[in-house]
Order: C-alpha cells, then sequence, then structure tokens
C-alpha cells in the first residue's frame, strides 16, 4: 500500500510530466494531453472517496494554475472522474476481483480489464473538461473529433506509462 509519502512524490511526479507533455510540445487545437489521470485512477482500492476527491481537486487545481488555464476545470473534470470510478468498477470488474487488490494497474487487472477502466474515466474527465470549457452543450458537437482524438491518444500515453513503469517495476 502506498504510504502519504510516496503518493505525494508520485503527486509531484505527474504534475511534473503533465507540464512537461503540455508546455513543451504543441498539439496544436484538436489535442489535449491529460497524463495527471492515472495518478487518480491507480491511487489504492480501499482509499476513500473524500481523499479521492481532496487528491483530484488539487490535482486539478495544480495542473490548472500551472497550464495557466481557467483555475477548477481540471479540478471539476477530475473530482468528476473519480466519482463515478465506483460505478465503473463495478461495471467492468466482477465481484471479487478488487479484494485482494491494492492498486488497479495494469498488472493487476489485466490489459484489457484496464484499458477499459481507463478509456471509460478518460471519457468521461475529457467530456467534463469540454462542457465545462464551453459551459453547455452548445457547439459540443464541434469538440466530438477534440475529444476523440485526445482519448485515443491520452489512452495510448497512459497505457506506455503505466507499462513502461509501473508494470515493469512490479513484474
Amino acid at each position: 500500500m502506498r504510504s502519504n509519502s510516496s503518493s505525494f512524490l508520485l503527486f509531484i511526479s505527474f504534475v511534473v510530466l503533465q507540464m512537461v507533455f503540455t508546455s513543451l510540445i504543441d498539439f496544436g487545437p484538436l489535442l489535449f494531453i491529460s497524463i495527471y489521470p492515472l495518478f487518480l485512477l491507480t491511487l489504492p482500492i480501499n482509499t476513500s472517496i473524500n481523499k479521492l476527491m481532496i487528491w483530484a481537486f488539487f490535482m486539478g487545481l495544480t495542473i490548472d494554475y500551472f497550464s495557466n488555464s481557467i483555475l477548477g476545470i481540471n479540478s471539476a473534470a477530475s473530482i468528476i472522474m473519480v466519482t463515478c470510478q465506483p460505478w465503473i468498477f463495478k461495471l467492468i470488474y466482477r465481484k471479487g476481483d478488487l479484494e485482494n487488490q491494492i492498486r488497479p494497474g495494469m498488472k493487476q487487472l489485466g490489459f484489457y480489464r484496464f484499458t477499459a477502466y481507463i478509456t471509460i474515466c478518460l471519457t468521461i474527465h475529457h467530456i467534463a473538461v469540454t462542457l465545462i470549457e464551453d459551459f453547455g452543450l452548445i457547439g459540443f458537437t464541434y469538440h466530438i473529433p477534440r475529444v476523440l482524438i485526445s482519448i485515443l491518444v491520452n489512452t495510448i500515453i497512459i497505457l506506455i506509462i503505466e507499462f513502461g513503469v509501473f508494470y515493469k517495476r512490479s513484474i
């Protein structure tokens, strides 16, 4: 199980990684990179929903601050995502699959379930970001390609990070 100090170090690492990806590389208007949800989605399963929301709030607020975006957009989207997380677990995993699991990662859940879990959560996150940025559904059809491309690219990047860092380390 992660200690608070290791969770805080991972928090800082994901903030730095997010800032490196978004500030040094211009992906254009059709793609927004969100790597930081991996931190939130792989917090230990027994983390209370209140702690998840606190982590999500501060992660989103930190990302908003350092990316010079409107404060609260990523915080709200992250909170919405972690609030939906228990229902997503129930959709994807059978009862008993997660009883002995500590971290919902690729090694623990398998490639296909982990990919489904990440994709569904990123979909919720990206739709929330888009709706909050536009303050509603007007013009959402304009953003559908942006959301779909971002979900695809972010899922691939997160799977690469998960496999390259966490999966390899735990073998």
